[in-house]
């Protein structure tokens, strides 16, 4: 019988007349949509009058939607580019924070869902919203104003009485701005009666303060269709017995919005596996109720050999989906896909040396160690949309990264969801409290959102935990009300904790450049607030940091996009660092504004170890291997602890949301600056790396593979490029899945009396499996006699290096390129850094997306080197190469695939 109605559904969901529920989007992107926008006050008519479709505003700006209104005005030319030196400072904020009518007009398809109900939809509004419709006020009463509260909150109007067909028809929606921090200098904290909102809105030490503070249409605006039974928040819960068998559970609100008993069948069907499922009841009228299938009624619920999501670097993120369909009377009232993971969180508490609790993560039963970074913003503007969400991540996975952390939950696309569940990374989601602000204006406002990202987002198995507040835990109130909704809505499958770096959580900070010495010989925080202090030592307080970060110098090709050309240099004084305001560096965030990155400390570090520096693009230049040195050593000196107590570590921040000089990995034009390579090399599944503290050399496996007979070496080069036998060691080694350990040790690098040993010199580690496969390779640079001297690298020749180019079989886009690098000189060919131009406009191709960059070959050494995701558009291409100190070059041009010398 089973295999019967499996047949019968497959034959119902591939016939090709088969009723549809059509959604219209009504996004600015419709060219068939026009939005206007103009401020309340200059606009004396009602949203009543307003929304008639005859209505005409005048001298209004085209609204973007989904967008907010200062936005709207940047796209039209209306103020000057506020990415550029500080625009964005000059700005008249009073002309943006007060409340902004969006109106707009739209004609249906001909022939759009006859007979059945419409639904008006809105994603995301921000802050308060109030809704109109072809002359009729559709949100709270009459009289009722700022109906919709909040920044996450869906709003969903039936306007099928309403709508006219072959005639214009008109949505109005009148956006009020949040209440408080009104100008610039305003004293008064914003997070406080602004939460539920985008808490950075106001500025903050990484993005300006944003005229309007994101007040606007901030998601998705369309019309559904849909008979009057529709499907409301359906959740495909899974549970593991094992690894080897899944349960599934299945929920749905059903509403009935019509006058009359409905009765109803709900049918299923999920992919892949081919598991159909359907039930019958009756709903009465004007009412919503949850409908709950188990597999007590559906036996296929219980998956033999399930497809289990795992995040990036431990297995495959495998998606189910599953097809809905509501009928009411035999016809369709509703359809809906939803898309979902089969994986099992778990969590504990481990006591570290000192006798603190440490949390762990686990998933399908084995332990994970976080790898990650923070989001503080998808875009200052939100103007980060779609498939830009699905760069953004996979430029995370890159990085072989396992989990963003969204800070204060600042985002609230579903797209970003989406892509954390395609490339498997986990995602750390707060809710919109910070600091010493654990309290809201509304209470109400606050439960009703949250209630909402909760039903919202949890099919998505990459959310792992929910956490209530950002270095702080909420009120008691909303604490216990955000803890019973987990438990209610989302049946404590994810962990909900109060304080994003307290509780089993080892603080979070320092936010400064450290060398890699500093973090393995301490895990200090300066920020814990726990009563007694934390315990931090060089043995243990390491445990699970939300929060580390460096200041962090984008590619001088990037900086001179926001930065004035008369005034790249020199860089500001350490006064004009420390106190001066109205500075364009201080308004990127290389100064006063962001004293917590240490911009003082960072610019001496970059000039006493690499060297003083004549104009900005070598300062730049160098700065990127500082970058690379900082970030490797933070992410290295939490493996070398790894679970002992190491749980992982989540930088500040690993994405940039404005153009700045800061806590970033790719910049905001997604130009790889060196933390990006240090990150990615330090975070690889399977990693080979060096204790500069101690000279131990140990293999990190977080991995869900054991490693057996691997062979691990260590070269040691001197500044000619000659290996130094005596200092380098070879050893065979095997490690078990989610272990670090320890090969060998180096002797001592001092160099001393060895003079074939130079005091500044090179250390490259390998990693092959028993079959010669390379694994990992790490590179250090290191002053043996003055540790961070590295002013001998300006000293190096140029190198000769040869480059050859082919089509990357293994790549089935037919879109990857494989590049061998041969150094054939008899120097070292250090800091080699490639970019990639179009030919015909000059402008760089980015992201770059390339297997290794910033690399070093000695004497004889190649490297393979492969580039993916290449747009076929860019159809005449030019390949830069710079070695560290020395003048680029271009060394490859070609046009579509054949590539030719210079």
């Amino acid at each position: 019988m089973t295999r019967l109605i499996y047949i019968l559904l497959l034959l119902l969901l591939a016939a090709p007349n088969r009723a549809q529920v059509p959604e219209l989007s009504l996004n600015s992107s419709n060219t068939a949509v026009r939005w206007e926008i103009k401020p309340k006050d200059e606009v004396p008519q009602s949203g009543l009058e307003i929304s008639q479709p005859g209505f005409v505003l005048k001298d209004p700006v085209r609204g973007i939607v989904p967008g907010v209104v200062f936005t709207a005005y940047v796209s039209q030319g209306l103020v000057p580019d506020p990415n550029y030196a500080d625009n964005i400072y000059r700005v008249d904020e009073k002309l943006f924070n007060r409340p902004f009518w969006y109106r707009g007009t739209f004609r249906l398809p001909a022939g759009y869902s006859k007979g059945q109900r419409i639904w008006l939809q809105f994603d995301n509004t921000n802050r308060y919203a109030d809704f109109f419709f072809n002359g009729v006020k559709l949100s709270g009463t009459a009289t009722s104003t700022r109906d919709v509260s909040g920044h996450m909150l869906r709003s969903k109007f039936d306007v099928t009485a309403l709508l006219r067909e072959g005639a214009d028809n008109t949505v109005a929606v009148l956006i009020s701005d949040a209440d408080q921090k009104k100008t610039r200098s305003d004293k008064e904290a914003f997070g406080v009666t602004a939460s539920p909102t985008y808490l950075a809105a106001a500025g903050w030490d990484w993005m300006p303060y944003v005229p309007g503070r994101l007040a606007g249409i901030t998601g998705n605006v369309s019309l559904r269709s849909a008979g009057a039974v529709t499907l409301e928040d359906p959740w495909m819960r899974s549970d593991l017995e094992s690894n080897e068998f899944a349960y599934l559970e299945f929920s749905t609100d059903i509403n009935n919005a019509s006058d009359s008993t409905q009765q109803i069948e709900l049918t299923g069907l999920i992919q892949p596996g081919g598991i159909p499922f359907s039930k019958k009841l009756s709903i009465a009228a004007h009412s919503r109720q949850k409908v709950y299938i188990t597999r007590n009624e559906v036996k296929e619920f219980v998956i033999h050999q399930p497809r289990l999501w795992w995040p990036n670097g431990y297995g495959e993120p495998h998606l189910y989906s599953c097809e809905l369909t509501l009928k009411t009377g035999g016809q369709l009232s509703d359809q809906k896909r939803i898309q979902f993971g089969i994986r099992k969180y778990e969590y504990q508490y481990v006591r570290n040396r000192a006798g603190w609790p440490v949390l762990n993560f686990f998933i399908n039963g084995k332990k994970v160690y976080l790898k990650g970074g923070n989001w503080g913003m998808s875009e200052y503007l939100l103007r980060c949309r779609g498939e830009e969400y699905g760069l953004k991540v996979k430029l995370h996975k890159d990085m072989n990264y396992n989990m963003i952390r969204l800070w204060t939950g600042s985002i609230t696309d579903d797209a970003f969801y989406d892509y954390c569940d395609r490339y498997g990374i986990m995602v750390w989601d707060d809710f919109w409290l910070y600091v010493a602000y654990n309290d809201v204006a509304s209470d109400a406002d606050f439960k009703a959102n949250a209630l909402d990202k909760i039903k919202r987002l949890r099919n998505h198995p990459s959310i792992a935990i929910w956490c209530g507040a950002n270095e702080t835990r909420p009120k008691p109130e909303l604490d216990s009300y955000l803890r019973s909704i987990v438990a209610l809505e989302d049946h404590n499958d994810r962990l909900y904790k109060s304080s994003s770096n307290q509780d089993g959580l080892s603080g979070s900070g320092w936010w400064g450049n450290q060398p890699p010495r500093h973090h393995f010989e301490t895990s200090g925080s300066n920020l814990a607030w726990n009563q007694p202090p934390y315990p931090y030592s060089g043995s243990y307080g390491y445990g699970l940091r939300t929060e580390i970060g460096t200041a962090t110098f984008p590619n001088y090709e990037s900086i001179v996009k926001f930065i004035p050309r008369d005034q790249l240099w020199p860089l500001p004084s350490d006064e004009q660092l420390k106190s001066e305001d109205d500075n364009v560096w201080n308004r990127h965030f290389f100064g006063k504004e962001a004293s917590n990155a240490s911009p003082i400390q960072y610019k001496a570090a970059v000039n006493t170890q690499f060297g003083p520096s004549d104009g900005l693009p070598a300062f730049a230049e160098k700065a990127q291997y500082l970058n690379l040195e900082v970030m490797k050593g933070m992410y290295e000196a939490w493996n070398d602890k790894l679970w002992d107590d190491a749980a992982g570590l989540l930088i500040w921040m690993s994405q940039s949301a404005y153009p700045s000089f800061v806590w970033q990995t790719y910049d905001y034009y997604y130009d790889a600056t060196g933390a990006y390579w240090g990150a990615r090399q330090a975070c690889e599944p399977l990693h080979v790396q060096w204790n500069v503290a101690n000279n131990s050399v140990k293999v990190i496996n977080t991995s869900l593979l054991d490693l057996d007979s691997a062979s691990v070496t260590a070269r040691v080069f001197n500044l000619s490029g000659q290996e130094v036998p005596g200092y380098s060691r070879r050893a065979t080694a095997s490690v078990a899945s989610n272990e670090a350990r320890e090969v060998f040790r180096l002797g001592p690098l001092s160099g001393g009396s060895d003079r074939a040993l130079s005091d500044l010199h090179f250390i490259r580690l390998q990693l092959r499996s028993r079959t010669g496969e390379l694994l990992s390779e790490n590179f250090y640079w290191h002053n043996g006699q003055r540790e961070l001297d590295y002013t001998a690298l300006n000293s190096l020749p140029a190198a000769k290096l040869h480059f050859s180019w082919g089509v990357d079989s293994s790549d089935s886009s037919s879109s990857g390129r494989v590049l061998t690098v041969r150094n054939a000189g008899s120097t070292v060919a250090f800091g080699n850094r490639l970019r990639m131009l179009d030919g015909h406009t000059g402008e760089r191709i980015l992201p770059l997306m390339i297997s290794d960059n910033y690399f070093t070959l000695m004497p004889g050494e190649e490297k393979i080197i492969r580039i993916s995701d290449l747009d076929p558009a860019h159809n005449d291409l030019r390949l830069l190469w710079k070695q560290y100190g020395q003048a680029e070059k271009q060394v490859l041009k070609w046009k579509g695939r054949n590539p030719d010398k210079k």
